[in-house]
């Protein structure tokens, strides 16, 4: 390993190890605050997501059993169109 590459390297290792000793002194909460703030926002973006999946899905269940009242059992998403059942399902 020739000079140069040493010195990059040293520089590399000595700038992490002074950002490390920084972030620790200058950190605004202790290590177990921060877990547990970040397990917090973790949990309450869980929750929030598990709600949109649940409204979600229950709105499309909806929508599902509306279209076979009306008698529909095809829909193509090219177009948009629905198309009515020969069968006699729904209003």
């Amino acid at each position: 390993m020739d000079d140069r590459t040493w010195d990059r390297l040293s520089g590399i290792l000595v700038g992490a190890a002074m950002g490390f000793v920084a972030g620790i002194l200058l950190a605004p909460s202790s290590g177990t605050e921060t877990r547990e703030t970040i397990k917090k926002k973790t949990q309450g973006t869980l929750d929030q997501v598990t709600g949109s999946v649940r409204d979600l899905r229950e709105t499309l269940t909806k929508k599902g059993q509306d279209l076979l009242k009306r008698g529909v059992t095809e829909i193509s998403l090219d177009d948009d169109s629905l198309t009515p059942s020969d069968e006699g399902h729904g209003a």
